[in-house]
């Protein structure tokens, strides 16, 4: 008999890499720095270079990697049409096609980084009929937030940046790792980042957040939470937003975006019910939360349509595969791994 790896993958290591982690006390960490303290006192250009490039840059690469994502920001007229003509289809399947068209520059970080730095004018394209336009914002935060709402709001792009910064990196993630295992063919960059777009949309990955937003919304009290859980779990149905593949206890995204959640919003109805969900769930099952069942709600309160969530998602999380796409090709080997086979063996035709 054939020992197989657990179903899934879980808990099994394919690889080392040098980007990101969870650390023992359950933190997770960007090469070495503990996100949280890096969404606290640095931005979100500082971040993106960190998990690139290895190091937090100083003010002279700060400026220069701030100005290289500005100038390859805006996006050509062939991809603004291919938007055009998948107007009313989802965001994510229009940045996904778009991305897709691409015509790939290279293997280098340069071309890798032109790609992502595209995605927030992609996203603005998949639902406005008119350009992104030149005169835009600075700073990545902000000038996202302009894509995403048409305000310039300094607030609010600052909290936008927070949730950035947790979704920019995970390790191997499903979309990720499916990210590394094209590039391990030495495929293009844009073969890779459309294969990661691709697994990104699955609702046990990054697609659940628009289903917890719908519920939480609907919730009117406690009450309705604590029948709707009981159900929930007397018929083992899965709740949205729960559980996670490395976090076992509590997952450090989803506690940070509830302690800005309280600090901005702690007045908010639904701000209530989700932190009383959370602690329900927790106390009944000891279910942590992730931080897509925050994350939507967080993203609702700073004015952002529902059909922009899991875009945003993908256009933090690709610096992250940036990152692993270069790592990948350092020392590059093909993942292929083996199948045991159970099937009929040594039939025959008549």
């Amino acid at each position: 008999m054939v020992d197989l790896a657990p179903k899934g993958l879980e808990g099994v290591y394919v690889d080392t890499t040098e980007i990101a982690t969870t650390d023992k006390t359950g933190n997770l960490v960007y090469r070495g720095y503990r996100v949280i303290d890096l969404a606290d006192k640095t931005s979100f250009e500082d971040i993106a270079y960190l998990v690139v490039y290895g190091s937090i840059p100083d003010a002279d690469k700060s400026r220069a990697f701030s100005s290289f994502l500005r100038e390859n920001a805006q996006i050509s007229e062939e991809s603004g049409k291919i938007a055009g003509i998948m107007k009313g289809r989802p965001v994510i399947d229009v940045l996904r096609t778009v991305v897709s068209s691409l015509k790939p520059e290279g293997v280098n970080t340069d071309a890798l980084l032109s790609i992502a730095a595209k995605f927030p004018e992609i996203i603005h394209s998949a639902a406005n009929s008119s350009p992104a336009g030149s005169k835009l914002p600075e700073a990545y935060p902000d000038r996202f937030y302009y894509l995403l709402t048409g305000k310039e709001d300094r607030n609010k792009a600052r909290l936008l940046e927070k949730i950035l910064i947790m979704y920019m990196e995970h390790e191997f993630n499903a979309s990720t790792f499916a990210l590394r295992v094209t590039a391990s063919t030495m495929a293009d960059p844009v073969c890779a980042f459309t294969t990661a777009l691709a697994t990104l949309k699955g609702p046990l990955h990054g697609g659940a957040n628009s289903a917890v937003l719908k519920f939480l919304l609907g919730i009117k009290n406690r009450d309705e939470v604590k029948r709707y859980v009981d159900s929930a779990l007397e018929k083992k149905e899965k709740i949205m937003g729960f559980g996670h593949r490395v976090y076992k206890d509590k997952d450090p995204r989803a506690q940070y975006i509830k302690k800005i959640l309280l600090e901005n919003f702690r007045d908010n109805p639904a701000v209530q019910n989700a932190v009383y969900m959370e602690e329900y769930i927790w106390n009944k099952k000891a279910l942590a939360a992730n931080v897509d069942f925050y994350g939507a709600l967080y993203m609702h309160l700073l004015g952002i349509d529902e059909k922009f969530y899991l875009p945003i998602f993908a256009a933090a999380r690709a610096f992250g595969w940036v990152a692993h796409y270069s790592e990948q090709m350092s020392n590059n080997k093909l993942i292929r791994p083996l199948a045991h086979y159970v099937g009929k063996m040594d039939l025959t035709l008549r």
